[in-house]
């Protein structure tokens, strides 16, 4: 189980995606994010999001909801029952789509954007590519969270602000000027 780290929700644990293949934001790793950008009132975006966990945090931290993607059936049912057991899914919009093909697509904008794809698949310089400007407010910032060994695409619209180690995790932060 995963466990919220601060805010309304400090202590509530999450249920986890029973799948090998997803691997999680260590709660060291998202208390340095939320320590790092405040979400205080904020639209966040959580791609490739499991079980909503990072999500999770940032509404507990104070974001004014959001909305959560994820390709696989299992990942968003995980995450609808998280998101009910703390009486959020009015707060939050689930999509079960690809999250290469949601960045594209006309709609939502948002102030945070947060991607943590399975590392090695080159998800995240796919989905940096794929992009629309549109897709984050002015001010925006983007969260991605990669294998250190990954490479990154940054578009033209963003510019990197800071970026930390954790072990074999890079976190990059990017923001919309």
């Amino acid at each position: 189980m995963i466990r919220i780290t601060g805010g309304k929700f400090r202590g509530f644990l999450i249920k986890e995606v029973p799948d090998r293949r997803t691997r999680y934001t260590t709660s060291m790793v998202r208390q340095a994010i939320f320590n790092m950008i405040d979400v205080k009132g904020k639209t966040f975006l959580e791609l490739f999001c499991g079980s909503c966990a990072v999500l999770i945090e940032a509404i507990s931290r104070g974001a004014s909801g959001g909305s959560a993607v994820d390709i696989s059936m299992r990942a968003v049912k995980i995450c609808k029952e998280n998101l009910e057991r703390l009486g959020l899914l009015n707060t939050v919009k689930l999509y079960r789509t690809d999250a290469t093909k949601f960045v594209k697509s006309k709609g939502e904008s948002f102030d945070v954007i947060f991607l943590d794809p399975p590392y090695g698949l080159s998800l995240v310089e796919r989905t940096m590519k794929a992009m629309r400007e549109d897709l984050l407010n002015d001010g925006g910032i983007v969260i991605i969270e990669k294998w250190k060994k990954e490479s990154i695409y940054i578009p033209k619209f963003l510019e990197m602000i800071n970026a930390k180690t954790y072990g074999d995790s890079e976190v990059v932060i990017l923001k919309k000027p």
